[in-house]
């Protein structure tokens, strides 16, 4: 009786068992939760970057790079399956090209087709195993990739600058240009690229514009371009980035225009440095409705050129209503992607509105403390909560918390100011950390659709101090403008011209600078000018003159050029550095290295020249000042002989 209880037991734990046991070559009845053995880990969009636009209708192949970074092997029975949202074609399922083992990488592409109406939609998918389950990014490996694009009429592009490149005036500061150029002219040249490579890797199948600057400190290059009659509703749009692998690009965007005989402006402008992202510019057009326009596409160096590839992807002025709001297309909770924000019935999504302390480039002694906060606008539909936290991404990250959750709730279109406080690095040199916000399921996003990182970038001298500071020797300058001597400090409102010290300047954004700075103001007259000529200082190895230059908050007819010029002994009077700055809400930090004067004792001058009529023209040098690598503070006490100097305006 024992025995056969004991093989009564035994029977039914072997049926049992069996029972839990999927016999090989047959899928499970209910998909098991996918194992470590099979897991992904996102790479790259090797074609099609989320928010590419198609035509109705038009096929294409998109790609993605994946890892394997599971302990499985995954064979060609492994195959890319369609999850959700748009299904974008008929193929549902695409077996692997090759066997792919743990740590490798794969490029997995499937056929697709635009759907035939206008709209934003998006793909989701993951990869299959042998047994039928399915698995994917993310923590869990449960998590998708996707597909994303936008669906335009055939009448969206009504200006296509890319293909109408070569009807451009093309110059630099060189003169005029030919269009196509010839790569790696040093006077600055501007090419079309059918299919660019992005800053991230990705190929852009859509055309666009690599245009590099002259090669030459502060170069510039820019393309005018024949009248174009924009309607109400038009936007200018581009993908801006640096070519891929240009990692020393660091240049400024600008999308300048002229209508009639009105002076040249500035509708907007962007600065972008090399760090593997991209930004999508898309600009409303409708103030210039009805108006005949010279849209003007313009690239700055900032510093010197070398190595300064911009690349304007696709850029084109679309017709209003060629694309149609985003509809959602999701039921249910779809699993957290580690890619980008999850989409849900809200979307996360931050815009830069300004540096509230420590602007790009400052420069600190080794070992400081001091504290981070940036100005961000909640530009998504969900409400940022205080379970919302501001995130290290990358870069340096200079003592900095990995995380600091926000104060207050903030809901779309409110802003916030985020703060972290950080350190300067103990060793000379540039530094620049990267930070995003990341919302209450853990996921991180940054600005704009193409989820970039916000920045603090300073420099770590280890200099004891400052080698020359033209704001507390402001005095010690000879100040002139057209009109003749002028007294220090000056008269606010004087006609002939006035120089005023400005303890907490507030600059074009708005925001409160700490430093000292200088306002000036030319000569209240067409093409008015003002300039201090300092006492001669001798240039010593490492020095470098750094100012923040702008206009002063509220300043809004203000369109100026600002020159740093010097004399060596009595000759001829040069000009080392020019920068045209029209009030448009922002600032531009120059650092410009004095190695070629080293050794000569050289009187510096600051001038300041209107464009056009003086009235209005209320122009801060915020903090200029000579840093100098020997940390010595030196007082010239030399008498200034004013040199004869005709300030003339000068292309920016």
């Amino acid at each position: 009786m024992k025995s056969r209880r004991m093989l009564t037991w035994i029977i039914l734990s072997l049926i049992l068992l069996a029972q839990l046991i999927p016999l090989p070559g047959l899928a499970p009845t209910k998909a098991r939760a996918a194992s470590y053995c099979d897991w992904v880990e996102f790479v790259a969009d090797i074609t099609v970057p989320d928010g590419t636009t198609f035509k109705a209708g038009e096929t294409f192949t998109k790609t993605w790079r994946l890892k394997n970074t599971g302990t499985c092997k995954w064979t060609t029975a492994y195959s890319l399956i369609y999850v959700s949202g748009e299904k974008m074609g008929t193929v549902t399922s695409v077996n692997l090209p090759s066997e792919v083992s743990p740590g490798n990488t794969v490029d997995v592409s499937v056929n697709m087709t635009a759907p035939s109406v206008q709209g934003h939609y998006q793909g989701n998918w993951q990869l299959r195993n042998a047994a039928g389950v399915l698995f994917g990014i993310g923590s869990k490996a449960n998590s998708y990739f996707w597909v994303e694009i936008n669906v335009s009429s055939s009448t969206n592009v009504a200006y296509d600058f890319a293909a109408n490149a070569g009807s451009a005036t093309w110059t630099s500061s060189a003169g005029a240009l030919i269009f196509p150029g010839t790569e790696g002219d040093a006077k600055g040249f501007a090419l079309k690229q059918d299919k660019p490579r992005l800053e991230n890797g990705v190929t852009d199948p859509n055309p666009g514009l690599l245009t590099v600057p002259q090669n030459s400190y502060d170069g510039w290059i820019q393309g005018v371009y024949p009248a174009f009659r924009v309607e109400k509703g038009d936007r200018f749009k581009s993908i801006v980035n640096c070519e891929y692998n240009a990692t020393n690009c660091y240049v400024t965007f600008r999308l300048d225009y002229l209508t009639g005989s009105n002076p040249v402006r500035t509708l907007w402008s962007f600065r972008e440095k090399y760090e593997g992202s991209y930004y999508r510019a898309d600009i409303d057009l409708s103030a210039l409705a009805g108006q005949d326009v010279k849209f003007i596409l313009t690239v700055l160096a900032n510093g010197y050129a070398t190595g300064d590839r911009a690349l304007w992807g696709y850029p084109i002025v679309s017709r209003s209503g060629s694309v149609a709001t985003p509809s959602a297309t999701y039921t249910g909770t779809p699993p957290t992607p580690t890619k980008t924000s999850t989409p849900t019935a809200c979307s996360d999504r931050a815009a830069f509105i300004a540096d509230i302390s420590i602007h790009d480039g400052m420069v600190f002694q080794p070992g400081v403390a001091f504290k981070k906060t940036w100005r961000l606008k909640n530009d998504g539909t969900c409400t940022w909560t205080t379970s919302y936290n501001l995130v290290y991404n990358s870069g340096d990250q200079m003592g900095g918390q990995a995380s600091v959750n926000l104060s207050s709730s903030v809901t779309p279109g409110q802003t916030v100011d985020v703060s972290v406080d950080l350190t300067s690095p103990t060793t000379s040199g540039s530094y620049r950390g990267y930070w995003k916000l990341r919302n209450a399921a853990g996921v991180q996003f940054g600005l704009g659709a193409s989820n970039i990182a916000f920045w603090v970038d300073i420099k770590v001298s280890n200099s004891s101090g400052t080698g020359y500071d033209f704001v507390s020797n402001a005095c010690s300058a000879q100040w002139v403008s057209g009109s003749g001597a002028l007294p220090c400090p000056g008269t606010d409102g004087d006609s002939k011209g006035f120089v005023l010290k400005v303890d907490k300047p507030r600059l074009e954004n708005g925001t409160t600078d700490s430093r000292y700075g200088l306002m000036v103001f030319p000569q209240n007259v067409y093409n008015g000018y003002i300039q201090g000529i300092y006492p001669a200082y001798t240039v010593k190895s490492g020095d470098r003159f750094q100012t923040t230059v702008n206009c002063e908050y509220g300043a809004t007819n203000c369109f100026v050029i600002f020159r740093l010029d010097y004399q060596i002994g009595t000759g001829t009077v040069k000009s080392f550095w020019v920068f045209g700055e029209r009030y448009e809400g922002q600032y531009f930090n120059a650092d410009l290295n004095l190695a070629s004067l080293v050794g000569q004792n050289v009187k510096f001058i600051l001038t300041v020249l209107a464009n056009g009529y003086a009235t209005g023209d209320r122009a801060l040098w915020v903090a200029p000042l000579i840093v100098s690598s020997s940390g010595m503070d030196i007082n010239p006490t030399a008498t200034v002989t004013a040199p004869t100097i005709t300030p003339t305006a000068t292309a920016s």
